[in-house]
């Protein structure tokens, strides 16, 4: 198999986290990993309508990706005051353009905005079947104002590659939730259940036999439990179905794994993705690595 390099960034609070991987059989290779702190939001400067320190962000991701040997760079974002996210279930048979049309009417309703005045950047989740003829697929929707995308496309202007992707964050946790090893070998996890935990809202995000399934957001950090178990119903599963739940972010609580032992019939591990790596998986502290998840996951799709 030829390798092939690809390039991660999350922007998240005051932070630039970045990642390059190559793929090596069944492991990748980091070729960089790293963080870059600013004395001001991120997500503030791309919000306001006269960023002041943009240039600044682009500076500092020129200098942490000078020589990168990836051609494409995936940028996950998280949802927040200003970035909306939301999932979709849509006909599976509609042509992109209607689709486009149904996520962009729906994108406008949830935000009370003009379809004109937003960007959509949308992926497929699973397909799940409405009846004998009719299947549907769920689609994980990223919404930006228009002035945000073009904040952050001048930012991304210093990004020395050629394309760039914007994603969810949970678009990071769900590549490397689905990649990690089940109770069984070689058969991926009926569910998995990823949980990112930040200081302002929390991620859900789960999988099903191996594949990205569906993911969800709360604001603060409460009610872990109840949102979990929320978003298991919403598709029709049971919490004994869940084989595998796993924990990232940069505020996880410690506490919270003694919660989700009283839901699920599996231990609550951290999702270190240095495991899916050819490096020690112990050359972070297990706390710093599920930091990277959203940055090494999206480039490792």
């Amino acid at each position: 198999m030829e390798a092939r390099a690809r390039a991660g960034i999350e922007l998240h609070d005051a932070v630039l986290r970045y990642a390059e991987v190559e793929r090596r059989g069944d492991r990748y290779q980091l070729l960089r990993l790293g963080s870059c702190d600013f004395d001001f939001g991120v997500l503030d400067e791309l919000q306001a309508e006269a960023p002041r320190y943009l240039d600044i962000v682009g500076e500092a991701l020129r200098d942490v990706l000078a020589g990168l040997v990836a051609d494409e760079l995936d940028v996950a974002l998280h949802p927040s005051h200003g970035v909306t996210a939301f999932a979709s279930l849509q006909p599976e048979a509609l042509e992109p353009d209607a689709l486009r049309g149904r996520l962009l009417a729906e994108a406008s309703w949830i935000t009370g905005q003009s379809a004109d005045s937003l960007h959509l950047h949308a992926e497929p989740g699973m397909h799940q079947p409405l009846s004998e003829d009719e299947r549907a697929r769920w689609y994980q929707v990223l919404v930006l104002p228009r002035h945000v995308q073009a904040h952050l496309e001048r930012v991304l202007q210093q990004a020395p590659c050629r394309r760039y992707r914007v994603r969810l964050s949970t678009a990071g946790a769900a590549e490397t939730l689905r990649r990690l090893p089940g109770p069984e070998p070689e058969v991926p996890p009926e569910v998995g259940l990823a949980i990112g935990c930040y200081e302002t809202h929390t991620e859900f995000t789960l999988c099903r036999r191996g594949h990205w399934y569906l993911s969800h957001f709360a604001p603060g950090t409460e009610d872990v439990a109840y949102f979990s178990m929320a978003l298991l119903h919403r598709l029709g599963l049971s919490a004994v179905m869940v084989e595998q739940v796993a924990l990232y972010g940069t505020h996880v609580p410690e506490a919270l794994s003694e919660q989700l032992r009283l839901l699920f019939p599996v231990e609550p591990m951290l999702l270190n993705p240095l495991v899916l790596t050819t490096l020690d998986p112990k050359a972070l502290n297990p706390a710093e690595a599920v930091a990277y998840v959203p940055c090494i996951g999206v480039a490792l799709s």
